[in-house]
């Protein structure tokens, strides 16, 4: 046992404590043990305030504190009681705490339980106490859980700028709502559910709002009219923005006939031979990603035969097993009828022909130049990577030779959502390829060029905000929109205030998404086992 008289120390452990003596210390396994007293003469009765220095008793009270050096610390504190002589009081007795250290109740520090409100916050409960375990502080997942429930809620302040989105309890079930200071970008309150009812009986708490941030759904609007008439309303531009991209996506869909058509290649009599070797080369096709190596190839073979014959052997009929694997009725019955060695000769001759797609445009442009030989034409295109048989070459050029050529497929038609994309992006950040593809789809498509031109305009107005020309861009979409611009051109009519504002006032809900999605990642931590109460303390608490 060592006995300690190095006050400045002690002064560093508990910066925050006064009064205190320290007694001992022993080092028992992994853990610290200390002894300590306090040295304050007079103590303030809790119930009536009236200050008391006669001591009733003493006992000893166990407390954790913070790990020292890697151990854990335990303190022996020898705790007085004494008499409140107030006469008129309820109390008798009294227990004394020590500011900065203990509290009633506890067996853990004021600092080590902030430490486990912390771990906590930041983790959660059950992955806060595998964490603990390394600090080293002995806590389990109920003990965090406590220490988080008995958080207070940040104190209330005046909310100028408001916040308003729902998150979901279960996607497409039950809603909740999160409310936001827009200025400090904090939550300050989280509502059981997203009726207006609820809405606007919180607005009505908080009449000194100004402006309230939300996205276009009605309940908000409506609670907000009702509660806080006199509040501007803004609606968020990201998701103005968003919806004017489904209309575009949709625009796109309506219209895949005018790609298809455009798509559709000319005969081979219209090519037109390149001359230089940049070009003929830029013709070859880059290979396809998914196209699997040999060795891949063959393992999947087998692994099908494996399956099909197994399947068979339990009684399963043929179109059972190809419902079962995802393969045709005649694929099934040929990998049953078929020997393996045969399918896999038989994959491995077919393998090669499939390269050949690649280098089609290139061997028409050489053959329209006036290269007729075969075997030449195979040693170019085999110096440029081609691994098939000449034998396949051989072919395609005599159906060169004889016009008897299959037309190639029509050119791949991008996907709306890519199409929209592209249009949705800022000119400047498209490559030149996109470019040209976009510049080809619009040409072909005068709905979806129309559908661009307008999204532009609306994107620089939410950009600049000039929310004033929104009514000139609101007439040119109804007039020469297609139908899916014309119907959101429809639906902004219907919030009209709220959508100029947000075109025009810096104010956004960008705080609130990222609150949305901080709510999501707790859910998720917590394994949806967290109850309301709980979640809430968890969004609003702020690290001690």
């Amino acid at each position: 046992m060592v006995f300690v008289g190095d006050e400045q120390f002690w002064g560093l452990v508990w910066p925050d404590v006064e009064g205190l003596g320290i007694d001992a210390i022993s080092v028992v396994g992994d853990a610290v043990w200390i002894d300590l007293h306090a040295r304050q003469p007079t103590v303030t009765c809790p119930a009536c305030g009236v200050t008391a220095s006669r001591v009733h008793s003493t006992y000893m009270r166990r407390l954790a504190d913070r790990p020292l050096g890697g151990r854990r610390v335990l303190l022996r504190l020898r705790i007085r009681r004494f008499f409140c002589d107030n006469g008129p009081c309820s109390r008798r007795t009294m227990a004394e705490q020590v500011p900065g250290l203990t509290m009633r109740y506890r067996r853990r520090t004021t600092s080590l339980a902030r430490m486990v409100q912390a771990i906590g916050l930041a983790v959660g409960g059950r992955a806060g106490a595998r964490l603990a375990g390394y600090l080293p502080v002995q806590t389990s997942r109920d003990v965090i859980l406590g220490e988080l429930r008995r958080l207070p809620d940040p104190p209330s302040s005046q909310v100028t700028v408001l916040g308003i989105d729902e998150f979901a309890f279960r996607k497409g079930a039950t809603y909740g709502t999160v409310l936001i200071d827009v200025e400090t970008r904090r939550p300050i309150d989280l509502l059981p559910d997203r009726t207006a009812d609820t809405v606007a009986s919180w607005l009505a708490d908080h009449p000194e709002i100004r402006v309230i941030c939300r996205d276009r759904c009605s309940t908000f609007s409506q609670a907000a009219a009702r509660a806080a008439p006199d509040a501007i309303q803004v609606a968020d531009r990201w998701h103005l923005l968003h919806s004017l991209a489904r209309a575009v996506e949709r625009t796109a869909h309506q219209h895949r006939v005018c790609l298809r058509k455009d798509a559709e290649t000319g005969d081979l009599n219209q090519l037109q031979a390149p001359s230089d070797p940049a070009s003929l080369a830029a013709l070859i096709g880059p290979p396809e990603p998914s196209d699997p190596p040999d060795g891949q190839l063959l393992a999947r073979v087998r692994q099908w035969h494996t399956d099909i014959h197994q399947l068979r052997e339990r009684g399963w009929t043929i179109s059972a097993i190809a419902n079962r694997l995802g393969r045709d009725r005649k694929t099934v019955r040929h990998y049953l009828t078929t020997d393996l060695d045969q399918i896999l000769a038989s994959a491995r001759e077919r393998r090669p022909n499939g390269h050949i797609n690649r280098f089609k445009p290139y061997l028409q442009q050489r053959f329209l130049g006036g290269a007729t030989n075969a075997a030449a034409l195979f040693r170019e295109i085999r110096e440029r990577g081609y691994r098939g048989s000449r034998v396949v070459v051989t072919k395609y050029i005599a159906t060169l030779r004889a016009g008897t050529a299959a037309p190639e497929p029509p050119r791949p038609i991008p996907s709306p959502r890519r199409i929209t994309t592209w249009i949705m992006r800022h000119p400047d950040s498209l490559t030149d390829r996109q470019r040209d593809q976009l510049d080809r789809i619009l040409d072909a498509c005068p709905d979806l060029a129309t559908a661009r031109d307008l999204a532009h305009e609306f994107s620089a107005i939410a950009r600049e905000r000039r929310g004033h020309d929104l009514t000139h861009w609101m007439t040119r979409a109804l007039d020469q929109g297609p139908s899916p611009v014309q119907g959101f051109a429809s639906f902004l009519q219907n919030d009209w205030d709220a959508v100029v504002n947000g075109l025009t006032l810096p104010c956004s809900s960008g705080a609130v998404e990222g609150q949305v999605t901080r709510i999501k990642l707790i859910k998720r931590r917590s394994y949806g086992r967290a109850s309301f109460s709980l979640l809430r303390t968890l969004v609003l608490a702020q690290p001690p």
